[in-house]
Protein backbone atom coordinates (compact mmCIF):
# COMPACT_ATOMS: atom_id res chain seq x y z
CA UNK A 1 0.00 0.00 0.00
CA UNK A 2 1.41 3.31 -1.61
CA UNK A 3 1.43 6.14 1.44
CA UNK A 4 1.27 9.70 -0.04
CA UNK A 5 3.51 11.80 1.96
CA UNK A 6 3.29 15.71 2.40
CA UNK A 7 6.25 17.85 2.09
CA UNK A 8 6.83 21.04 3.87
CA UNK A 9 8.95 23.51 2.69
CA UNK A 10 10.73 26.68 4.51
CA UNK A 11 11.25 29.57 2.24
CA UNK A 12 13.78 32.51 3.61
CA UNK A 13 12.58 35.71 2.58
CA UNK A 14 13.88 36.61 -0.71
CA UNK A 15 13.23 33.39 -1.65
CA UNK A 16 9.64 33.63 -1.13
CA UNK A 17 9.25 37.52 -2.52
CA UNK A 18 10.79 36.10 -5.86
CA UNK A 19 7.78 33.57 -6.00
CA UNK A 20 5.37 35.78 -5.10
CA UNK A 21 6.16 39.36 -6.77
CA UNK A 22 6.04 36.73 -10.35
CA UNK A 23 2.09 37.09 -9.40
CA UNK A 24 2.47 40.67 -8.94
CA UNK A 25 0.88 40.68 -5.66
CA UNK A 26 1.54 43.02 -2.43
CA UNK A 27 3.69 41.82 -0.02
CA UNK A 28 4.29 42.23 3.92
CA UNK A 29 6.96 40.37 5.75
CA UNK A 30 7.57 40.92 9.65
CA UNK A 31 10.94 41.00 11.62
CA UNK A 32 12.96 42.43 8.95
CA UNK A 33 16.18 43.96 10.42
CA UNK A 34 17.77 47.26 8.16
CA UNK A 35 20.29 45.37 6.58
CA UNK A 36 17.88 42.92 5.08
CA UNK A 37 16.01 46.16 4.13
CA UNK A 38 18.41 47.67 2.12
CA UNK A 39 19.29 44.41 0.50
CA UNK A 40 15.87 44.45 -0.96
CA UNK A 41 16.18 47.56 -1.83
CA UNK A 42 19.30 46.99 -3.67
CA UNK A 43 17.63 43.79 -5.28
CA UNK A 44 14.35 45.88 -6.71
CA UNK A 45 16.68 48.47 -7.87
CA UNK A 46 15.86 46.56 -11.41
CA UNK A 47 12.56 46.20 -10.84
CA UNK A 48 10.59 49.09 -11.80
CA UNK A 49 7.88 50.72 -10.41
CA UNK A 50 8.28 48.60 -7.21
CA UNK A 51 7.57 50.39 -3.90
CA UNK A 52 9.33 49.68 -0.62
CA UNK A 53 8.04 50.91 2.41
CA UNK A 54 9.97 49.96 6.09
CA UNK A 55 8.79 50.23 9.68
CA UNK A 56 10.28 49.18 12.32
CA UNK A 57 10.71 45.86 11.14
CA UNK A 58 7.96 45.82 8.62
CA UNK A 59 8.59 45.97 5.49
CA UNK A 60 5.39 46.21 2.68
CA UNK A 61 6.43 45.57 -0.78
CA UNK A 62 3.80 46.98 -3.24
CA UNK A 63 3.54 46.09 -7.29
CA UNK A 64 3.27 48.50 -9.82
CA UNK A 65 -0.04 48.69 -10.82
CA UNK A 66 -1.81 51.24 -13.82
CA UNK A 67 -4.49 52.35 -11.50
CA UNK A 68 -1.12 53.52 -9.23
CA UNK A 69 1.14 55.13 -11.96
CA UNK A 70 -1.41 56.83 -14.07
CA UNK A 71 -3.08 59.13 -11.37
CA UNK A 72 0.92 59.81 -9.99
CA UNK A 73 1.33 61.17 -13.45
CA UNK A 74 -1.50 63.46 -13.43
CA UNK A 75 -1.08 64.94 -10.19
CA UNK A 76 3.30 64.98 -11.21
CA UNK A 77 1.86 67.32 -14.63
CA UNK A 78 -0.79 69.17 -12.97
CA UNK A 79 1.42 70.43 -10.51
CA UNK A 80 3.84 71.38 -12.73
CA UNK A 81 1.83 73.33 -14.99
CA UNK A 82 1.17 75.34 -11.25
CA UNK A 83 4.44 76.17 -10.41
CA UNK A 84 5.27 76.93 -14.29
CA UNK A 85 2.13 79.34 -14.11
CA UNK A 86 2.94 81.06 -10.81
CA UNK A 87 7.07 81.33 -11.59
CA UNK A 88 7.49 78.45 -8.43
CA UNK A 89 11.00 76.69 -8.74
CA UNK A 90 9.36 72.87 -8.82
CA UNK A 91 12.30 69.81 -8.51
CA UNK A 92 10.37 66.68 -9.06
CA UNK A 93 11.78 62.86 -7.30
CA UNK A 94 9.15 60.69 -8.35
CA UNK A 95 9.63 57.52 -6.32
CA UNK A 96 12.98 58.27 -4.66
CA UNK A 97 13.94 55.96 -1.58
CA UNK A 98 13.54 57.85 1.43
CA UNK A 99 15.74 56.85 4.77
CA UNK A 100 16.73 56.51 7.84
CA UNK A 101 18.83 53.88 9.48
CA UNK A 102 18.33 55.63 13.32
CA UNK A 103 14.82 55.98 13.07
CA UNK A 104 13.75 52.31 11.22
CA UNK A 105 12.12 54.07 8.40
CA UNK A 106 12.01 54.08 4.80
CA UNK A 107 9.58 54.84 2.14
CA UNK A 108 9.02 55.65 -1.49
CA UNK A 109 6.44 57.95 -2.33
CA UNK A 110 4.18 57.56 -5.65
CA UNK A 111 5.75 60.95 -6.50
CA UNK A 112 7.03 63.74 -4.43
CA UNK A 113 8.02 67.48 -5.35
CA UNK A 114 10.76 69.88 -3.55
CA UNK A 115 9.24 73.42 -3.87
CA UNK A 116 10.51 75.71 -1.24
CA UNK A 117 13.21 73.64 -0.69
CA UNK A 118 13.97 72.97 -3.96
CA UNK A 119 17.74 74.80 -3.51
CA UNK A 120 18.90 71.89 -1.38
CA UNK A 121 18.99 69.31 -4.17
CA UNK A 122 19.11 71.09 -7.42
CA UNK A 123 22.54 70.30 -8.86
CA UNK A 124 23.82 68.84 -6.03
CA UNK A 125 22.06 65.25 -6.37
CA UNK A 126 25.56 63.65 -6.98
CA UNK A 127 26.70 64.75 -4.13
CA UNK A 128 24.08 63.91 -1.57
CA UNK A 129 24.04 60.80 0.68
CA UNK A 130 21.22 58.63 -0.67
CA UNK A 131 20.66 57.04 2.68
CA UNK A 132 20.08 61.02 3.49
CA UNK A 133 18.37 62.77 1.11
CA UNK A 134 16.52 66.03 2.19
CA UNK A 135 12.81 65.21 2.58
CA UNK A 136 10.17 66.74 -0.05
CA UNK A 137 8.18 69.44 0.41
CA UNK A 138 5.27 67.17 -0.69
CA UNK A 139 4.74 63.41 -1.19
CA UNK A 140 1.87 61.71 -3.07
CA UNK A 141 0.44 58.70 -1.80
CA UNK A 142 -1.89 56.77 -4.40
CA UNK A 143 -3.59 54.20 -2.07
CA UNK A 144 -6.31 53.08 -4.50
CA UNK A 145 -5.32 49.25 -2.93
CA UNK A 146 -5.02 50.24 0.68
CA UNK A 147 -1.74 48.77 1.41
CA UNK A 148 -1.18 46.93 5.09
CA UNK A 149 1.74 49.35 6.40
CA UNK A 150 0.53 52.82 7.68
CA UNK A 151 2.27 55.96 6.50
CA UNK A 152 1.74 58.47 8.25
CA UNK A 153 3.84 57.13 11.19
CA UNK A 154 7.11 57.00 8.60
CA UNK A 155 6.65 60.14 6.60
CA UNK A 156 6.86 61.88 10.32
CA UNK A 157 9.93 60.38 11.31
CA UNK A 158 11.32 61.82 8.25
CA UNK A 159 9.48 65.05 8.59
CA UNK A 160 8.00 65.33 5.38
CA UNK A 161 5.69 68.32 5.55
CA UNK A 162 3.16 67.73 3.53
CA UNK A 163 1.36 64.36 2.66
CA UNK A 164 -0.86 64.09 -0.25
CA UNK A 165 -3.32 60.60 -0.45
CA UNK A 166 -5.58 59.82 -3.53
CA UNK A 167 -7.84 57.00 -2.52
CA UNK A 168 -9.15 56.67 -6.34
CA UNK A 169 -11.98 59.03 -6.12
CA UNK A 170 -10.63 61.82 -3.65
CA UNK A 171 -7.63 63.33 -2.84
CA UNK A 172 -6.96 64.93 0.74
CA UNK A 173 -4.11 66.55 1.61
CA UNK A 174 -2.22 66.72 5.51
CA UNK A 175 -0.08 68.89 6.89
CA UNK A 176 3.01 67.69 9.41
CA UNK A 177 1.75 69.43 13.44
CA UNK A 178 4.87 68.39 15.15
CA UNK A 179 4.58 64.47 15.28
CA UNK A 180 1.24 63.68 13.57
CA UNK A 181 -0.73 64.71 10.55
CA UNK A 182 -3.78 66.74 10.23
CA UNK A 183 -5.74 66.91 7.44
CA UNK A 184 -6.04 70.73 5.67
CA UNK A 185 -8.57 72.29 2.91
CA UNK A 186 -5.21 74.24 1.54
CA UNK A 187 -1.74 73.00 0.45
CA UNK A 188 0.95 74.39 2.48
CA UNK A 189 3.29 74.45 -0.78
CA UNK A 190 0.76 75.31 -2.95
CA UNK A 191 -1.47 77.67 -1.55
CA UNK A 192 -4.03 78.34 -4.10
CA UNK A 193 -4.72 74.69 -5.09
CA UNK A 194 -7.48 73.27 -2.52
CA UNK A 195 -7.90 69.32 -2.62
CA UNK A 196 -11.25 69.87 -3.65
CA UNK A 197 -9.85 71.06 -6.61
CA UNK A 198 -7.20 68.65 -7.00
CA UNK A 199 -9.88 66.22 -6.74
CA UNK A 200 -11.61 67.63 -9.96
CA UNK A 201 -9.18 67.27 -11.94
CA UNK A 202 -7.94 64.30 -11.11
CA UNK A 203 -11.58 63.31 -12.62
CA UNK A 204 -11.37 65.54 -15.20
CA UNK A 205 -8.15 63.37 -16.35
CA UNK A 206 -9.87 59.79 -15.58
CA UNK A 207 -12.83 60.35 -17.61
CA UNK A 208 -11.45 62.64 -19.95
CA UNK A 209 -7.90 61.95 -20.61
CA UNK A 210 -4.51 64.01 -19.16
CA UNK A 211 -4.03 66.59 -22.04
CA UNK A 212 -7.93 67.59 -21.50
CA UNK A 213 -6.84 67.78 -18.15
CA UNK A 214 -4.09 69.81 -18.65
CA UNK A 215 -5.91 72.35 -20.77
CA UNK A 216 -8.31 72.46 -18.26
CA UNK A 217 -6.31 73.35 -15.39
CA UNK A 218 -4.36 75.43 -17.30
CA UNK A 219 -7.81 77.52 -18.15
CA UNK A 220 -8.24 77.53 -14.28
CA UNK A 221 -5.04 78.84 -13.91
CA UNK A 222 -5.27 81.95 -15.54
CA UNK A 223 -8.29 83.06 -13.55
CA UNK A 224 -6.27 82.80 -10.11
CA UNK A 225 -5.02 85.76 -8.80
Amino acid sequence: MNTATAENFVLDNFTAVDFLTSAGRTILLNDISWAEYEMFLKDFEERAGWRLAYDGGKLEIMPPLMEHETPALSVDMLVRAYCEHFDLTLESAGSTTFRRELKKKGVEPDDCFYIQSADKVIGKVKSLDPKNYPAPDIALEVDITHGSLAKFPIYAALEVPEVWIYDGETVAFYELDRENYRQISRSRALPLLAAETLTGFLELSRTEGQTFALKSFRGWLKEQK
